[in-house]
């Protein structure tokens, strides 16, 4: 009893120490934001200076001209698979308008107007859940585990985003992606390499489905050899049943229908189901950049009033060292 009543003691003066601890910090960080707060008000007017420049800088950089729209679509690939497409698009995912052969308008061929006006170009992979051929989440941050076998990387779709300052000419942009890619030479290959592969399986049905309707028509024409057959205590003489071919039809059509289905999708190596789809919200808004302007604008003020009062000290220690 001694012994649960020691453990029961020390168990107490252990919660006792966590909660002066927390106290102590609680303490002492009330304490410094008093302080700075303090220190803000002896310093007001260069608190409100700095904030005010921090807001109109933001205010500036949100301005209508210079805010940007994020643009996003899912492009499937035919032929291809989602590394090479990724590999294609690092041209147009590291151009830069300071280098004239790195370039959006030398890389896609659209005039200097209009590249100038797009900002970034990324790629990001497509992960797929369930295993069921649906895309459930898109990867962001490029993080996705290549050791993850659950949670597979969709190899016939890649997620596009923009970023641009001009919405109007997303159209411009997006016609020229498309061409870049229809006359990629690895992409062209690839797209009529798997075209012709469903053509043929589509060819090769036809002639399986016309082999046996031939065969059917001299089957079910031709005469049952007459024999003896026993059934149910009864002497049948001919049998008059004929084997039917009709499971055999309907898996060639099977075949025929998934190969037709999947010859309708190939229109071109990358296609863009739904066009990009461009956020009406800016990435640089008035509200948003004012807020932000607001918290960087106070919290550098506060470390160059720091930096003011505390420089005599500094001075001090230097002229004392």
């Amino acid at each position: 009893m001694e012994e649960i009543n020691s453990k029961e003691i020390n168990l107490l003066q252990l919660i006792s120490i966590i909660f002066q601890w927390l106290k102590k910090v609680f303490l002492n960080v009330y304490k410094a934001i008093g302080s700075l707060l303090q220190l803000a008000f002896k310093y007001k007017w260069i608190v409100i200076i700095v904030t005010a420049l921090f807001i109109i800088a933001g205010q500036y950089f949100a301005r209508p001209s210079a805010r940007v729209y994020k643009a996003e679509a899912m492009a499937m690939i035919y032929g291809a698979d989602a590394q090479t497409v990724k590999e294609i698009c690092k041209q147009l995912v590291n151009s830069s308008q300071r280098v004239n052969g790195l370039t959006l308008a030398k890389k896609l061929g659209i005039p200097d107007s209009i590249s100038k006006n797009f900002v970034s170009v990324k790629t990001f992979d497509v992960v797929d859940y369930l295993k069921n051929k649906t895309a459930d989440k898109i990867d962001f941050n490029n993080n996705h585990s290549l050791e993850d076998t659950m949670n597979i990387k969709m190899n016939d779709r890649i997620y596009i985003q923009i970023k641009t300052t001009k919405i109007s000419q997303v159209p411009i942009f997006q016609a020229a992606l498309v061409k870049y890619f229809d006359e990629n030479p690895v992409l062209k290959s690839k797209f009529e390499a798997g075209r012709n592969n469903y053509l043929d399986r589509i060819a090769i049905c036809n002639a399986e489905l016309q082999r046996i309707d031939s065969l059917a028509k001299v089957f079910y024409f031709k005469d049952n050899i007459e024999q003896l057959k026993l059934e149910n205590n009864k002497l049948i003489v001919g049998e008059n049943r004929k084997q039917l071919f009709t499971e055999e039809l309907i898996r060639i059509n099977f075949v025929k229908g998934e190969a037709q289905s999947k010859l309708a999708e190939y229109i071109r190596p990358v296609n863009l189901p739904s066009d990009f789809v461009v956020s009406p919200n800016a990435e640089n808004g008035r509200i948003k950049y004012g807020v932000m302007s607001i918290i960087y604008g106070f919290i550098l003020s506060l470390l160059i009033i720091l930096i003011i009062d505390n420089l005599k000290r500094f001075i001090t220690f230097l002229e004392n060292k």
